[in-house]
């Protein structure tokens, strides 16, 4: 097996070791980009289809995300608006409705319902430390309750209730019996309220998101290694040596840029604190597979559709417009998540095509039924993924575990859009946990 020496080794090109990586550039620091797939982005994978960029993976960003905004710029990316003109659908038990104002069309008592829950969750977003989420005010407390559990208490209204779950949902990527009240919480303050989540996606890449991923790695030249899955990480206090199958790589410091379940299936020796051991074993991806439907033309638009629905019954519980910037064809993105995409990913392709049109058929008509192409990315099958769009934590393991998730081990850093303490869980934070590493990095090195 080969060994070669550098500096730092940074394991997952994805949008956190890819940042990484530029900043120790720009501090002219030798280093390794090792990626287990045949591409970067991790995450973030677009793919021209008929000639139309599909985004499978992460798409949306927005005004607030510093980082994401210039990094677009710096790559020369630009930006196409979310479609949002027209009527909304929602779907809320059993009863269809529609609106135009951005807001839910609910009864009055669950527009009050509503209301007072996010006053309750505006409340809860204050007492949370960001940078350390177990130190917050209530912090047990909060830790020890379900989502689900919550809500169930504070929510006194059917229709006020299906509506948040159905966000929470797709946001979350599972169940709301399986994160804790603070893991959620937390999220939301990552972004600077429940509030700046519902707005957060403004607009999306015109050139995919995997575009951005290409020209920063292209920025890093042969420092990019393809086909290079990490599998032993051997260090010591100040030196450390990964190993793939094909060769090693000797430095002083690793950044492991991954989600926590996968650095978990690293073999350490020595073996890791069991602090942290015991946290990647409690740490799962949620749920989600994402359809792009395209069709001739943008057909609800012409009904005055926006294209957004939400609806608390079937497999899709969320809907947007991802037609193309340059007009002409028409596409929708429906997401699938948490139970739902369970059930959907034990289907075949046809099958769940199928389910997906009939779907969208709820909310655009028999016209939905009827697309040029399908396409689909299951991200739970995807061997260096399992899930998406972030992990995220059960009740009872951020109090207990979560110091682990930040803390350094020896010559060992980690990042990933999970260890974010800004926009967790979006490409935002990714980049500012490979941000965060790699000035952890560069102070060790003295720099």
């Amino acid at each position: 097996m080969p060994e070669h020496r550098t500096e730092v080794i940074i394991v997952g090109a994805g949008l956190a070791g890819l940042t990484a990586a530029l900043h120790l550039q720009e501090h002219q620091v030798p280093f390794v980009l090792l990626e287990a797939r045949d591409r970067v982005g991790g995450r973030m994978f677009s793919r021209a289809e008929d000639g139309v960029v599909v985004d499978y993976g992460a798409q949306w960003i927005s005004s607030k995300q510093r980082r994401m905004t210039e990094l677009l710029e710096r790559f020369g990316l630009s930006t196409t608006p979310t479609y949002k003109t027209g009527r909304d659908f929602y779907e809320l038990q059993g009863r269809r409705r529609l609106s135009s104002s951005r807001i839910p069309p609910l009864p009055p008592a669950s527009q009050l319902d509503v209301l007072r829950l996010r006053k309750r969750l505006r409340a809860l977003e204050r007492r949370i430390d960001v940078l350390a989420p177990w130190r917050s005010g209530a912090a047990r407390t909060m830790d020890a309750t379900t989502l689900r559990a919550w809500l169930d208490r504070t929510l006194w209204t059917k229709r006020g209730k299906a509506l948040y779950e159905a966000i929470a949902e797709e946001g979350l990527c599972g169940e709301l019996g399986e994160f804790s009240l603070l893991d959620a919480v937390w999220s939301a303050a990552t972004c600077g309220g429940f509030d700046e989540v519902l707005n957060a996606e403004q607009r999306w890449v015109t050139e995919g998101a995997q575009t951005l991923a290409d020209r920063m790695a292209a920025a890093l030249g042969t420092a990019v290694r393809l086909g290079a899955a990490a599998r032993i990480v051997e260090w010591t206090a100040d030196a450390v040596t990964v190993r793939t199958d094909r060769e090693a790589w000797s430095g002083k410091r690793v950044i492991l840029a991954m989600p926590p379940a996968f650095a978990g299936r690293l073999r350490y020796e020595p073996g890791l604190p069991y602090m942290r051991d015991l946290l990647t074993q409690r740490t799962g991806q949620g749920a989600v597979i994402k359809s792009v439907v395209a069709y001739e033309r943008p057909f609800w638009r012409e009904a005055g559709f926006s294209g957004a629905a939400f609806m608390d019954q079937g497999p899709i519980r969320l809907t947007t417009d991802g037609s193309p910037a340059a007009g002409g064809h028409g596409a929708l993105v429906a997401l699938a998540t948490g139970r739902s995409a369970r059930a959907l990913g034990l289907l075949s392709e046809a099958e769940r095509r199928s389910v997906v049109l009939r779907s969208l058929a709820v909310p655009f008509g028999p016209e939905a039924l009827r697309p040029e192409a399908y396409y689909e990315k299951d991200w739970m099958s995807d061997p260096w993924s399992r899930g998406g769009y972030a992990a995220h934590f059960a009740p009872g393991v951020l109090t207990q575990y979560g110091p682990a998730l930040f803390r350094p081990v020896g010559p060992i850093r980690w990042a990933g859009t999970e260890t974010a303490t800004e926009w967790r869980s979006y490409m935002e934070g990714a980049a500012q946990s490979g941000e965060r590493a790699a000035g952890e990095t560069l102070r060790d090195l003295g720099i």
